[in-house]
């Protein structure tokens, strides 16, 4: 199956060869739940390949974040449950839906509206009749830091005022002492998150991204073990 550049079809008809009869014994018993972890895997390794700004590897593992979406619309095309065309057809309805200023007759200034218009269709597509409904939609499967930081922006979007970074709420020395005298896990389990979710508070407003503050941190942590290794 060469040819000079292989198209979308082609991966739909390689993914199908695969699970087909004959096809690979790995690729056969995979199920939905068996490879939802490689989406995962996939999407962070595209995001390195992104920060790298090597195009070659961001179409590289471009399209290992596309084939788990074909791979999974495979197992549901041979489960009767959905196909790729059901995927294709819901993405471009809810792109029609949520732009309304290109697609319809709304009419927006400049990119916040457009953003406030789409949360907007967004919680009443889901039914949410709040914004402390839209907070509790935020999906509990995202990392903790990077949902703390969800919520918190869409929070502070509403007229929530988180306190200022100077002040002694984000004290974390007075915060560690206390925490010494407490022998209940339960208790100190809410300390450090309390202490964690302050972290991300003081981290927006400075403007950093507290995944990529602590992924930098971890990378150096790793430079500085191995001269502790070394040197043993």
């Amino acid at each position: 199956m060469k040819t000079e550049k292989y198209t979308f079809e082609d991966l739909k008809e390689i993914v199908a060869r695969l699970r087909g009869e004959n096809g690979c014994p790995w690729d056969m018993e995979q199920t939905h739940q068996s490879i939802k972890e490689s989406l995962i895997e996939e999407g962070y390794e595209l995001i390195e390949a992104i920060d790298s700004g090597d195009n070659a590897k961001i179409a590289d593992e471009s399209g290992d974040v596309l084939l788990q979406v074909v791979f999974h619309a495979q197992i549901g095309a041979e489960n009767n449950e959905y196909t790729m065309e059901d995927v294709t057809d819901c993405i471009c309805r809810k792109l029609i839906h949520r732009h309304p200023h290109v697609f319809g007759d709304v009419s927006v200034e400049n990119s916040d509206e457009v953003l406030k218009n789409w949360d907007a269709i967004k919680r009443n597509d889901r039914e949410q009749k709040s914004i402390t409904d839209e907070l509790k939609g935020v999906s509990d499967y995202l990392p903790s830091l990077m949902k703390a930081k969800k919520i918190q922006s869409k929070a502070e979007k509403a007229g929530y005022m988180f306190p200022d970074i100077k002040t002694t709420a984000f004290s974390l020395g007075s915060i560690l002492m206390e925490m010494t005298e407490i022998n209940d896990k339960e208790i100190a389990e809410k300390y450090i998150g309390k202490i964690l979710f302050n972290m991300v508070v003081a981290a927006r407003e400075l403007g950093i991204d507290p995944e990529v503050a602590l992924s930098s941190r971890i990378h150096e942590f790793i430079n500085e073990f191995e001269k502790f290794e070394n040197d043993k």
